[in-house]
Parts: structure tokens; C-alpha cells; sequence
């Protein structure tokens, strides 16, 4: 069995999905208390509650290192907050940006023989492309190589490719989690990193999982066990009931337009999940883990807003995974988590690429870079393929 550590490990989604895949966590890190006392509950290993700067100090990996032993791999999930769509979109420059260097840090000293990390798909950004006009492909091409989302990206890669002494091949590919057995629309991207003596000497042939059938909110929350814990209903005002009332299945509140319960007076910062009814045949748009009056994500029957069990359906976590904390904050933790099921897809597949093999195998994906590279190689769906030079 894979022994794993996990930095940014939250309550344990990426952690729940790689224990059903078969890996084994020997420790996990948060600065989230809440946090880290659901995944210590859920998957029976060690969480040190702890800023990730303080936490991979060498004097306290040699620590860990000493009591708890090697690592296999590595899982992080570095806070998107400053790469997200939503927001201020700082990137590299605000307080969550450079939080992957961490990450090098244990790749550094543990040299583990892979790493999965996430993050948001907005980071990874392509290229536009003008299938009309051709001619023009090259001066948009160049034009988003300036793009410094991108670039963030690229050095992101660059950086990861050179930890440890031996360096990681990294493969990154955009998810679509509703494709792979997640009743909800959230999109990240993934990469997956080999350290490159392991690849060349295993022939690592690493291919992304195969998508499936599409599962609509519905079905995903459907029978739900009495006895499953955090069901506690949303305590509404009154006119926000009658306002869910008025408003259609799949529709928001904007979709009332000047009727007085719904929100006439607001012109600006018109966000479409804003008091949005899911749609029973359609996977739930994103859960996410923080935000006022109007993100808790509504019922498609009843006018009311989820239940925090439900949020952890719509995330793929199983009935009796617990939550500590208290409402708000098992909001946050259920929100801010990678789904189940689509954690597990992964590191089924990566697991299945870690078997030795005669022959390497090459799969198709829209990102890769060789280990300690400085090429970015691109080969998504654009017309344009090619490589990406890191400027210096």
C-alpha cells in the first residue's frame, strides 16, 4: 500500500477518495482546526493543525520523517483564491498564490515517487483561437503568452518539474467532475507528477480516467439515511421562502426581475448561483464553501437551501463521513473540498500507472512538461499545438 502525506489536506475529500483507491495516509496538514479534527476522525492518521510555513520547516520534516517514516506520494491542494474566477484574481501576488513553493519543499526533502496537486482551471487558462481566421492564431498565441495568469501557470509547472534532486514529469489535465461520477459542475485541473528516475525506470504510462455517464443532482441526492448526521435545515426569513417559491426550477433570482421579493434594487455583482434552484436532471452547479445570503445552494423542489449532508452528497462523500465543527464551518470544509469520486478516479489511475512495464505507453494530455524542464508542452483541442518557452 501507497503511504501518503497531504498538505492543505482539508476534511479529507481528496484523502477519502485516495483511501478508496487504496493509499494509506501516514499524515496530513491544515491551518483549519475544524479541519483537520474531521480528517484525523476520518482517516485515522496524524493532522498537524499547523501554518504550512511552520509545518515544512526542515527541522520539522525531519521530525515527522523520523517518527512516521517515507513517503510515497504527495497530495496538495493549494487554496485557489487568488487564481479564481471569482474575486479579485490577485494570482501570484496575493496571500495564497506562491503556496505551492511549500509543496516544493516536501517534494525537496521527502523526494516522494509521485505527487497530485489541484487547483482551480482558471490558473491554466488557454490560448483563444480563431478557427475563421488562421492567420490571426499566432498573434493570439502570442498574445496570451503574455497573459500573466498564464504565466503563473507555466512558472507553477516549471517549478514543480525541478523538485528533488531527480525532478518530476508532470502531466496537467482540466477536469470536468461531472464527468467522472460527481453529481455536480465543478471544474478544476489536475496535475500528476513522477519523479523521473520512477518514470524512466517503471515506464510510467499514466493515463487520466475515462469519463462515464452523466448523474444528475437528483439521483445523487436521493435516499439519504435518517440516521446520516447534518441534516439541520436552514432557519429562512420569510420572504426568501416566498422568493424560492416564485422562483423556477433551474432559475435564480434575478430571473423575477422587479417582483418585491426578489432583489429589484441590486444591479451590480449579478451572480448567476445567486439564490439558484438546481435543476433535478442536471448535475448541482459548484458547492462552494463560503459566501452570503444567496450561495447555499437551493433545493430543486423545496424552497429551502441544502443541508450540509446534502452538500456532502453533491461532493460524493460517503453517508458516515462525519464533519466537526459547527454549521457554518462544516459548510466551508464540505465546500472547499475535491469530490469524492473524482479523487478516487485519479488516484485509481495513478496508482495503475506506477506498475512497471516493458513499454512506456503515451497517453493524450493538454499539458506536460519533461522533469527540471523549461518547456511547457501544449496539445489541447486548439488548432495550434506546440511548446510554450519559459521566459527567464
Amino acid at each position: 500500500m501507497f503511504k501518503i502525506g497531504e498538505l492543505f489536506c482539508g476534511a479529507g475529500g481528496f484523502g477519502e477518495g485516495a483511501r478508496q483507491a487504496g493509499f494509506s495516509h501516514i499524515w496530513g496538514n491544515d491551518d483549519h482546526e475544524d479541519s483537520c479534527k474531521t480528517f484525523e476522525k476520518n482517516q485515522k492518521c496524524p493532522v498537524f493543525a499547523t501554518g504550512v510555513n511552520k509545518f515544512t520547516r526542515k527541522n520539522n520534516l525531519k521530525k515527522i520523517k523520523s517518527e512516521y517514516g517515507n513517503i510515497n506520494g504527495l497530495l496538495f491542494g493549494f487554496p485557489c483564491n487568488d487564481f479564481s474566477l471569482v474575486g479579485k484574481k490577485k494570482k501570484m501576488e496575493g496571500d495564497y498564490g506562491g503556496l505551492y513553493t511549500y509543496a516544493c519543499k516536501v517534494l525537496d526533502y521527502f523526494e516522494p515517487e509521485f505527487f497530485v496537486a489541484e487547483n482551480v482551471t482558471s490558473i491554466g487558462k488557454k490560448f483563444k483561437n480563431n478557427k475563421k481566421h488562421p492567420s490571426l492564431v499566432k498573434k493570439e498565441f502570442a498574445g496570451e503568452l503574455r497573459n500573466r495568469n498564464y504565466m503563473n501557470f507555466k512558472k507553477i509547472m516549471k517549478d514543480l518539474a525541478g523538485c528533488s534532486k531527480h525532478g518530476y514529469r508532470i502531466y496537467a489535465d482540466n477536469y470536468k467532475f461531472e464527468e467522472y461520477g460527481v453529481p455536480q459542475k465543478r471544474h478544476r485541473i489536475i496535475l500528476v507528477g513522477f519523479r523521473d528516475d520512477i518514470f524512466k525506470e517503471n515506464n510510467i504510462s499514466y493515463q487520466k480516467p475515462k469519463k462515464q455517464n452523466i448523474i444528475n443532482c437528483e439521483q445523487g441526492l436521493a435516499n439519504i439515511p435518517k440516521w446520516a448526521e447534518h441534516q439541520e435545515l436552514t432557519n429562512h426569513d420569510e420572504r426568501v421562502v416566498r422568493r424560492l417559491k416564485k422562483t423556477a426550477e433551474g432559475k435564480n433570482v434575478w430571473d423575477l426581475g422587479n417582483d418585491e421579493d426578489g432583489l429589484p434594487g441590486v444591479t451590480k455583482a449579478r451572480m448567476s448561483h445567486i439564490y439558484k434552484r438546481l435543476n433535478r436532471n442536471e448535475p448541482s452547479y459548484t458547492v462552494t464553501g463560503s459566501g452570503g445570503g444567496g450561495t447555499h445552494v437551493y433545493h430543486y423542489e423545496e424552497p429551502r437551501a441544502l443541508t450540509n449532508r446534502e452538500r456532502a452528497r453533491l461532493q460524493t462523500f460517503p453517508d458516515d463521513y462525519n464533519f466537526c465543527g459547527g454549521k457554518e464551518s462544516i459548510r466551508r470544509q464540505i465546500g472547499m473540498a475535491v469530490p469524492v469520486e473524482g479523487a478516487k478516479k485519479i488516484m485509481i489511475a495513478v496508482k495503475d500507472a506506477l506498475k512497471k512495464r516493458e513499454q512506456r505507453i503515451s497517453y493524450h494530455h493538454e499539458w506536460m512538461i519533461k522533469a527540471n524542464g523549461k518547456d511547457l508542452y501544449f496539445t489541447g483541442k486548439e488548432a495550434v499545438q506546440g511548446y510554450f518557452d519559459f521566459e527567464e
